[in-house]
């Protein structure tokens, strides 16, 4: 501690082997907590940070910003928080200086700056102090805040840096902080530090790809928050946590109520699977939304938890008491810690799944208290937006009374509420005969090659009939239409053509999830209900698949329009698909089973939920785009106009790619 105050120290780090042990080894010792975000590294960047002393969380999205928001998430209650870069150019032992002052409330927010300090020659490249001085300059001009550098090394006090409802996952991350800090008066002092040479190639000043990424992302910030997108926080940038409470599994402590049916060896390996499962489902949760998953745990140590259950995770020993003093405890330190969605639930859920645990923090947009109805009486789940002390006071947590009473307590406080769908617990020996029902098939049987083909749908009744046909002409398909709420005949038009009928609460990337989980095929194919796809559509999907090295397909872009802008709009798409490989919902996008289920499926957002998939998958081999094109309705182009609705696509793809949020770019657009 420094002056009776927790410090905790955040590295993000990306293949600094050669560096990382130098930069633990020279923090002070009154440092309490070093981080290391490893952001993928290739090398043994992680392993030498744990000999050297660090807790390292890894986050394999890339991203300066990504690593630190990983590592921010695992934050244990510091009073200040300090970055700085994992490369040995800072000067660690100078911590002091920037963490002081906020110390004995001078300021909420310190910047080492490199130009005020001592530089090695050729440590700082002109590039970069070009940079910063015009970053610099458009801050003082637009907001009137004096800085003179951008640099990484810089500490801020932990409540400050909660309420700046930080967001960028890339370069903009620095810059970000100082507008917002700015923007909401924050004290803010600049104090000089010393800066070397770094160990290793910069990643950002050392390519020209670096440089011109990191000097359109910064003005590409700077911009967005003088037009007030940067500024519209709010809620979002709070963010997400998904709890799991459990215990470790050892043989005599754990499900002892099925101990008699099963022996005390068999109810710890049954408790151990329902786990590994539970925290499966929230992992694919924090793929989809960005949420953060903390274990909460008792019968034994973070270290051999983590060893168990995985190093990406945040995991805390549960409070003394009971279970109600401890799940509230849990709320209230990720809710005061900056969380502004929290859901928490137990193990012993077979029938627990990710979208379930998406629902209930979608919920929380709409109600205050959600919870999972268990059918014994009780919740599996539960998830608030603020910390209620009277819904866990006093609570007879072992009668079948448990549901009812919290429902009126709530009504009490004057809470809405909303129920998920109910589910059965594993915890007596009658319930194991449904947990036997509910396993999967065994690996190693053969995947079907049948193609489910999922048509989201919201007011298509237009449009849905040539859409389906189409699918048909194919032969042996699987059809799901997931409608979203529709107003018109989309849902009696589906029902007669006689294919699978899903209904789900609107956005598309929730009714394709759903779609895919009531899906039969190996093989999924998600096409828009005003696309029309080409004769023989599944040879061509099946021959893309089978491919060496490809993750997923989609097909050429065609418009249904007569006009030469129209086919410019396709070479351009099709240029862009085959060359970025970046196709787009509207081209059809289809994949294996097994890829949707390794990506977590779509992450459910309001817009561009089709690029983040498909971004991800490129991680994971080559976007085949088959020879032949999908027919899509022009009826936006023709509403809106093509050059404006054009230039509206690009902007919004340009602020989706300098970190702002879809819900923020959703809200921004529907204006």
């Amino acid at each position: 501690m420094r002056n009776g105050s927790r410090i905790s120290v955040i590295i993000p780090a990306l293949n600094e082997e050669q560096s990382i042990g130098k930069v633990i080894d020279s923090l002070p010792n009154w440092v309490d907590e070093i981080i290391v975000a490893d952001n993928g590294s290739t090398d043994g960047t992680a392993r030498t940070a744990e000999q050297h002393g660090a807790r390292v969380v890894r986050e394999p999205r890339r991203g300066y910003g990504a690593a630190c928001l990983a590592a921010m998430a695992r934050l244990r209650d510091p009073e200040v928080v300090v970055f700085l870069d994992g490369d040995f150019s800072d000067f660690p032992e100078e911590t002091a200086l920037l963490v002081d002052p906020i110390l004995s409330e001078e300021a909420d927010l310190v910047i080492g700056s490199r130009v005020l300090g001592v530089r090695e020659p050729g440590a700082l490249t002109f590039q970069a102090q070009f940079g910063n001085w015009i970053a610099c300059r458009l801050i003082h001009l637009i907001w009137n805040a004096r800085y003179t550098d951008l640099g990484p090394f810089r500490a801020i006090r932990h409540s400050a840096l909660v309420s700046l409802g930080m967001r960028d996952r890339d370069y903009g991350w620095t810059v970000e902080m100082q507008i917002k800090a700015a923007m909401r008066g924050m004290r803010v002092k600049e104090v000089p530090v010393s800066y070397r040479r770094r160990i290793g190639k910069s990643k950002v000043s050392g390519t020209v790809r670096g440089v011109v990424g990191a000097g359109v992302k910064i003005l590409g910030t700077i911009f967005l928050a003088s037009v007030g997108i940067l500024s519209d926080t709010g809620r979002e940038g709070q963010g997400e946590r998904v709890i799991v409470f459990t215990r470790y599994p050892e043989a005599g402590k754990t499900k002892t109520r099925l101990i008699p049916a099963i022996g005390a060896t068999g109810a710890a390996n049954l408790h151990k699977s329902l786990t590994e499962r539970a925290v499966a489902e929230a992992g694919r949760v924090r793929d989809r939304r960005g949420a953060t998953v903390e274990i909460r745990y008792e019968g034994s140590e973070s270290a051999i938890m983590a060893e168990w259950l995985g190093h990406d995770l945040d995991y805390r020993e549960q409070e003394s008491g009971d279970l109600g003093d401890r799940m509230f405890r849990a709320f209230e330190e990720s809710l005061r810690g900056g969380f502004g969605r929290v859901v928490l639930f137990g193990t012993d859920l077979p029938g627990l799944s990710a979208d379930i645990i998406t629902r209930g923090l979608s919920e929380l947009d709409r109600h205050d208290l959600v919870l999972g109805p268990a059918r014994d009486g009780g919740y599996y789940l539960i998830g608030m937006k603020r910390p209620y002390p009277e819904l866990f006071d006093s609570m007879e947590w072992s009668n079948a009374h448990v549901l009812s009473a919290t429902l009126d307590r709530a009504r009490g406080l004057g809470l809405s509420t909303t129920l998920l769908e109910p589910l059965n617990d594993l915890d007596r020996p009658e319930d194991l005969g449904r947990f036997a029902a509910s396993q999967p098939p065994a690996a190693g049987l053969p995947e079907s090659d049948l193609i489910s083909v999922i048509v989201p749908s919201l007011n298509e009744g237009r449009n849905l009939l040539a859409c389906l046909e189409s699918v048909r002409s194919a032969g042996d398909v699987e059809i799901i239409v997931v409608d979203g709420g529709s107003s018109d005949d989309t849902v009696a038009l589906a029902h007669a053509a006689d294919v699978k009928v899903l209904v789900t609460d609107s956005g598309r990337g929730r009714q394709m999830n759903a779609g895919a989980a009531a899906a039969s095929g190996g093989i999924l194919l998600f096409l828009h209900a005003d696309s029309v796809l080409p004769r023989s559509w599944n040879r061509l999907v099946r021959s893309a698949l089978s491919e060496k090295g490809v993750s997923a397909g989609a097909f050429e872009l065609g418009l249904n329009a007569e006009s030469p802008a129209f086919r410019f709009i396709e070479r351009a798409a099709n240029f862009r698909s085959r060359t970025l490989q970046t196709p787009y919902g509207d081209q059809g996008i289809f994949l294996t089973r097994e890829m949707f289920r390794q990506m977590g499926g779509f992450p459910e957002i309001p817009l561009m939920e089709d690029l983040e998939l498909v971004r991800n998958l490129r991680k994971q081999g080559r976007i085949a785009i088959v020879p032949e094109r999908i027919s899509t309705s022009a009826r936006r182009w023709r509403k809106l106009g093509v050059l404006r609705a054009t230039l509206i696509n690009q902007v919004l793809l340009a602020a989706y790619f300098l970190g702002i949020r879809p819900r923020v770019l959703s809200r921004w657009y529907n204006r």
